[in-house]
């Protein structure tokens, strides 16, 4: 297993989308199995403050970004009518949800940044 160094919305990212695809896939114990592992390192590293991330208005607006994401990308690979567009403009919500996620619970900035024509 290989820690890496990221932002805390990072995280709660990469922990919302494992959410989802526990969720979507229920039959696999290993995906929730994997949620609950990050949740439990983020409980370890965060205390307490993991609950009240949890239940905020910025994490729930992540959770439906990241819900809508992986419905856009899903219709693309079954070939369904979606432009390229749409599925940037669900990537970008949701690099705004993680911002402001970041910026209400954690000092300094995210490591990501998106180029802008």
């Amino acid at each position: 297993m290989i820690n890496l160094p990221v932002d805390e919305a990072y995280a709660f990212d990469y922990l919302s989308i494992l959410k989802i695809k526990s969720d979507v896939n229920a039959q696999n114990p290993a995906l929730n199995d994997a949620y609950e592992g990050c949740l439990t390192a983020l409980r370890a590293q965060l205390g307490a403050s993991v609950e009240a991330i949890l239940v905020s208005p910025e994490y729930l607006d992540l959770l439906q970004s990241n819900r809508l994401t992986f419905d856009a990308v899903d219709r693309a690979r079954n070939g369904d009518s979606i432009t390229a567009k749409e599925v940037d403009d669900c990537n970008m919500e949701r690099f705004r949800c993680k911002m402001a996620l970041q910026q209400r619970f954690f000092h300094g900035g995210l490591v990501e940044t998106k180029l802008s024509k």
